[in-house]
């Protein structure tokens, strides 16, 4: 019994105290606490060890460890990192300095360094802990691969694997691919799978299957190296000739490329694809290499991100070498993921046709056409002079009189009518600055508002800018979708109307001045006119801008359709009969005063298309444009 109750007073003794506060285990507390907080503070005698942390960091994100303060020799170290980070492409990671704490037992700093490495959709992100020691009074870095990633050994090293996904096409307007990535196949001769007496001959023999010249081939073979294996022509599969399989040291290697129908295939808006510039390389901090593959201009560059998917990206750490142990594991990995295909407003058909026609033009020329059943654009083409630069869609040129028509919509607004009279004086004086009519005209007087734009009379519309001002005429552009900068998902210009006085704004109405125009706008005109409302043209389906200005009415369109209609009847457009149901030349003089030269315009709609045609170097719309939309719509 005695020994029951001294147990139960044991226990309550034990209880009482546990619920009470001992002063005695508080200070032990703070004791405890105070001696955590000192882990994190160096020892009294020794300095932070956070300059040398920060050095290292540095020094490791460049790549150079060579100049760092070891206890071991950092000549074999800075060998040992380049072995370790030699398959990650030179991808640089950024190394941020955390925590650091001490320990007084061995006069030892521990930090902690948060690695960051931009090769992902997101980056790849994991802590290392690099050791110090207080040696010879300095802080001595304790060498290991664990500094670089907390899992390598000295038997493994980092590999970076990337997997391109297929990239999406391009499709047109019926889904068919404009472009796409295709198996191509490098046909050439591999110079170290046959003898040196043999190469002259197996490159003739290439040469001459390949339809090339076989002198020509055979020297670029003898000037390559020893073991280079040199291209004669990239193929698809299907138009490698037979004949090539029998030739010695012939060599056949698939590749990837993203080709269109034909070369230069709507070059201007598609774009190409390829590897990126040192620049990009540069500017991208580490997420591009020199063995990516990217849109390098046009919708390829501008949707890449879509079209291109993401790649798969995986780090290994794995042996150094053949005979290591080490087995292989993956510290990082982000999965593929296809790109995404877009969809487009050209008509494969129209498009081939109009660059077809403009195969044969001298100098830049381009023709636009927009079906006015959705506003999209079916075609935008260039010549051959233009390179891959857009001028169908971005060109900023001075429209001269195919401008008459946006003139005539603020006329409109302010009263007059197709039948109106409006007076056409062979001249026309505001200002300092005297206007005239072009060479050759003949129908001044008063004449009607429809004939003066079918017979293009300038003065009747320098005339006018009298009673409209540059805030109407910018309107009145607006209305027929140009003078207002839509972001339209693709590189486009939809021009400028800012006339600055009264001469300028008397040149403007006739299309000169500050007043500029892409060929791709002044389609947009034309559209608008014969649809009856403002027409934004749009290329990449889901995303289409919306008009911003007030719109074009009904009635407005009625006046503008007759006076177009009179341009084909009677006036600079007759050659388009039968095919366009409106229409409106241009001329407009460029250059230095005295070494002018003209650009030569024509807006026309039939049922199906608004069209405009540009040539930058022309005599005049109706004789050089107007059979560029001849043979378009025919």
């Amino acid at each position: 019994m005695i020994r029951h109750w001294l147990a139960a007073l044991l226990a309550a003794v034990l209880l009482v105290a546990g619920c009470a506060p001992d002063p005695q285990e508080d200070q032990a507390d703070e004791g405890t606490e105070s001696a955590a907080s000192a882990q994190m503070e160096p020892p009294t005698d020794l300095p932070a060890a956070d300059d040398a942390a920060a050095v290292l960091a540095e020094a490791l994100a460049a790549g150079d460890v060579s100049a760092i303060p070891m206890q071991s020799a950092a000549a074999a170290a800075q060998q040992e990192l380049e072995v370790i980070v030699a398959g990650m492409d030179d991808v640089a990671p950024t190394i941020t300095v955390g925590d650091i704490s001490y320990s007084g037992e061995d006069n030892s700093a521990t930090a902690t360094f948060q690695y960051s490495f931009p090769i992902g959709h997101e980056p790849w992100t994991y802590e290392t802990q690099p050791v110090f020691k207080w040696v010879d009074a300095q802080w001595r870095l304790v060498w290991s691969p664990t500094v670089i990633h907390p899992e390598l050994t000295e038997l493994s090293r980092m590999r970076r694997v990337v997997t391109e996904p297929k990239r999406a096409p391009i499709n047109d307007r019926n889904g068919v691919a404009l472009v796409e990535e295709v198996s191509l196949f490098e046909v050439g001769i591999d110079k170290a799978s046959v003898d040196q007496a043999q190469w002259a001959a197996s490159a003739r023999q290439l040469a001459t299957v390949l339809d090339m010249d076989p002198a020509a081939f055979e020297n670029k073979v003898l000037r390559g190296g020893e073991r280079q294996f040199v291209i004669a022509q990239t193929l698809r599969q299907v138009d490698i000739p037979s004949g090539v399989a029998a030739i010695p040291g012939i060599h056949v290697k698939e590749t990837k490329a993203t080709v269109g129908p034909s070369d230069g295939f709507a070059a201007s808006l598609l774009g190409i694809v390829g590897t990126p510039t040192a620049e990009m390389i540069a500017e991208s901090e580490g997420r591009l290499t020199e063995t990516d593959v990217i849109g390098l201009s046009g919708l390829q560059s501008r949707y890449n991100e879509r079209l291109g998917g993401v790649p798969g990206v995986r780090v290994e750490l794995v042996p150094r070498s053949e005979e290591s142990s080490f087995q292989t594991k993956v510290v990082f990995n982000q999965e593929e993921s296809v790109g995404a295909p877009i969809t487009l407003s050209l008509d494969t058909d129209l498009q081939a046709k109009a660059e077809d026609i403009l195969g044969g033009q001298q100098g830049i020329a381009s023709i636009v056409a927009i079906d006015l059943a959705t506003g999209g654009i079916a075609a935008a083409a260039n010549s051959p002079a233009a390179g891959t630069y857009p001028y169908a869609t971005y060109g900023k040129y001075a429209p001269g009189s195919t401008f008459k028509v946006v003139s005539a919509l603020a006329m409109v607004r302010k009263g007059a009518k197709a039948s109106s009279t409006v007076e056409c004086t062979p001249q026309h004086t505001v200002g300092s600055y005297t206007f005239n009519n072009y060479p050759g005209y003949a129908h001044t007087g008063n004449i009607t508002l429809a004939d003066a734009i079918a017979y293009s009379c300038n003065t009747a519309f320098t005339r006018a800018s009298a009673n409209v001002t540059g805030a109407e005429l910018h309107a009145a552009a607006g209305s027929l979708g140009v003078g207002t900068d839509y972001d339209a998902g693709f590189t486009s210009y939809f021009g400028t109307v800012d006339p600055q006085n009264d001469i300028d704004r008397a040149a403007s109405m006739i299309g000169q001045g500050q007043v500029t125009m892409s060929p791709m706008g002044m389609a947009a005109v034309a559209a608008s006119v014969a649809k009856g409302e403002t027409v934004v043209p749009w290329l990449v389906d889901e995303y289409r801008a919306a008009p911003n200005a007030a719109p074009l009415t009904a009635a407005e369109a009625g006046e503008l359709r007759a006076m177009m209609a009179e341009t084909v009847n009677k006036g600079t457009a007759t050659m388009l009969k039968g095919l366009a149901t409106g229409a409106k030349s241009g001329t407009a003089q460029f250059g230095a005063q005295g070494q002018q030269s003209t650009h030569a315009w024509m807006i026309a709609y039939s049922g199906q298309y608004a069209v405009a045609a540009f040539v930058e170097v022309g005599d005049s719309g109706g004789t050089v444009a107007a059979p560029l939309i001849q043979q378009l719509l025919s």
